[in-house]
């Protein structure tokens, strides 16, 4: 089913689209200027007792700093949040190319670890660009990570022909201990909950990946093109979900919950209990996509499945 923002794109002039689009950013902008203007002291307790940041935590940070009413400069959050998590910590964000996946490699872009930005919020862009940060060689869902563990958990992630799978820092984070919270995003920004669909492959409810297998030109530290090989989403199944909801009802409120604190998203998760509970609810034919878009041998058992938890 085409999505009603895809409808419009093919029906209105560009003018009108444009106009559209800046309209929206300015009603988005006030909304957010509207909420209670949170300070350095505000924002650090938020991270510590709401979110639950501590001393040598590993932690996964989804963000987006233009739905945060801020009283201080956004580039005092990448230290605020080391200075908790200190030596020991190891912070990981999303980096992902401008382009959807499928386009990025479709054109046959190249990803260089070095210079490519990151488009998954300025708090990422921030972290890439920070002298000790090290990003994993991927070219549609690489990850950047500071700290301790940085290297081992990226150091596998080019043998990842699934991006989420168990050679990328998305699983690997599990047996840190990993932590995932999400700045100014609710849940449907949580990339960890793809680790499952890639856990089961085939086996998942929802062929959530295009057929097509794409050999992607990277560019290494070193400057030499490296070739990774890599399966892309299929955006018509994964724009369809709501995460916040699925959370809601079906995963307890201590391994994943959604927070609105003055106004503004934010999210937390225990990832390695994250995964054995999507995993069991998989397996019983429950996700975050709605059962229209299972495959069809699914679709049946999700819907005996539903009268007794509630449906996904």
């Amino acid at each position: 089913m085409m999505r009603l923002k895809d409808f419009a794109r093919t029906v209105l002039p560009t003018r009108t689209l444009a106009f559209l689009k800046r309209t929206r950013i300015r009603l988005r902008k006030a909304r957010v200027a509207s909420f209670p203007a949170l300070t350095e002291n505000t924002f650090r307790t938020i991270l510590t007792d709401d979110l639950g940041l501590e001393d040598g935590d590993t932690v996964f940070i989804h963000g987006s700093v233009d739905q945060l009413n801020l009283s201080f400069p956004v580039r005092r959050i990448l230290p605020m949040i080391q200075e908790i998590t200190r030596e020991r910590g190891t912070l990981l964000f999303p980096t992902y190319p401008r382009l959807a996946s499928y386009e990025f490699l479709s054109r046959g872009e190249i990803f260089d670890i070095r210079k490519t930005p990151s488009f998954t919020g300025l708090l990422s862009e921030i972290a890439r660009r920070e002298p000790r940060a090290l990003r994993s060689l991927h070219p549609i869902k690489s990850v950047c990570a500071i700290g301790q563990h940085a290297r081992e958990l990226l150091s596998t992630h080019p043998h990842s022909v699934y991006p989420f799978d168990t050679c990328s820092p998305y699983y690997k984070v599990m047996a840190y201990g990993g932590k995932a919270v999400g700045i100014g995003v609710s849940s449907n920004f949580l990339s960890f909950l793809h680790t499952v669909e890639d856990a089961l492959q085939r086996e998942f409810p929802v062929q959530v990946y295009a057929e097509r297998l794409f050999s992607a030109r990277c560019i290494n530290y070193g400057g030499t093109e490296e070739i990774v090989s890599t399966y892309a989403h299929d955006l018509r199944k994964m724009n369809v979900h709501d995460t916040p909801r699925f959370m809601k009802r079906h995963i307890a409120s201590d391994i994943c919950q959604d927070l609105t604190i003055c106004g503004m998203k934010f999210f937390r998760a225990d990832t390695r209990r994250l995964f054995h509970a999507m995993m069991a609810l998989a397996k019983e034919g429950i996700t975050v996509y709605p059962r229209s878009s299972y495959s069809r041998s699914s679709r049946k058992w999700s819907y005996d499945r539903e009268k007794t938890h509630g449906g996904a």
